[in-house]
């Protein structure tokens, strides 16, 4: 049986989810991006089509929540 995945972070375009995923992969974390394909096609870069949903299992949630808290503490 597969594992779940699970919304970490909410990025507004491709860029900020590049960084996020980084940060997330650089700690051990696997990151699946789940968008929407029209953003990317005619190059949005703002705005609701230019958002980029970053998924993790199930299992690594909480790890990756308290990077990303403590990321966001830190002000990075």
């Amino acid at each position: 049986m597969a594992e779940e995945w699970l919304l970490v972070y909410r990025a507004e375009n491709a860029a900020e989810a590049g960084l996020i995923k980084s940060r997330l992969e650089g700690s051990g974390i696997p990151v699946m991006e789940k968008g929407e394909t029209v953003g990317v096609v005619y190059g949005f870069t703002v705005g609701p089509l230019a958002a980029v949903e970053l998924l993790v299992p199930a299992s690594l949630y909480q790890e990756a929540l308290d990077l990303l808290t403590l990321q966001e503490e830190e002000g990075e």
